[in-house]
């Protein structure tokens, strides 16, 4: 029987020490992490997780919106959880321990479901205060769109220093592919398409 513990950041800029000190803490047997949004539950640290997970093993998180931010996703984690025989645990959510493990477990699928609903709640209020916000500064004329990461003058030092190297090995002509060009530099094909149309427009 194993404890595995899942850690989750939202992107590559934030980091995971607080959670892996945590891990670290419990002595987890085994540590997988993910540093993408909790909007998806396809991500690669979750999905070894759920492929290594075994009966009579627990599974911890910090909080319940590391597992996702969606409530329907949360429940079908929850589910293939039990499905294995898998327990949970959710540092911010109390632990039961009436004695009677029908109640216990009918009492962390209450706290479960309502804080997933809480989650995607809160998520989506978020998402219509920005909503909001975007079309108020559309009538004052004030709104320049989402600021671009991968830019020279970025505000992330990251974004900036995968911009020019990319500028530098395009302009240079020093890669194979536009495929390998994006891997090597561990962007989508998406991404690079705009980077290299905003350098296209700067030569």
């Amino acid at each position: 029987m194993s404890l595995i513990f899942y850690a989750r950041v939202s992107s590559k800029e934030q980091n995971l020490e607080r959670q892996i000190a945590r891990a670290k803490q419990v002595k987890a047997d085994h540590i997988f992490t993910d540093k993408l949004s909790g909007k998806t539950i396809d991500r690669p640290g979750l999905n070894q997780l759920l492929g290594f997970a075994r009966e009579g093993d627990t599974v911890e998180v910090v909080s319940l919106d590391r597992l996702s931010r969606n409530y329907q996703h949360i429940q079908q984690l929850v589910q293939r959880f039990k499905e294995r025989k898998v327990k949970l645990i959710i540092d911010d959510l109390p632990q039961t321990n009436t004695g009677n493990a029908l109640v216990d477990q009918f009492m962390l699928d209450m706290m479960l479901n309502l804080m997933g609903f809480v989650a995607q709640n809160e998520r989506e209020k978020i998402k219509e205060r920005q909503q909001q916000g975007i079309a108020q500064a559309k009538k004052r004329g004030v709104y320049k769109g989402r600021a671009k990461k991968y830019a020279p003058n970025s505000k992330n030092r990251e974004g900036r220093l995968v911009y020019e190297k990319i500028k530098e090995q395009y302009l240079s002509g020093n890669y194979e592919s536009k495929s390998q060009l994006a891997k090597d530099n561990e962007i989508s094909r998406q991404q690079l398409y705009r980077i290299l149309q905003s350098i296209n427009k700067d030569i």
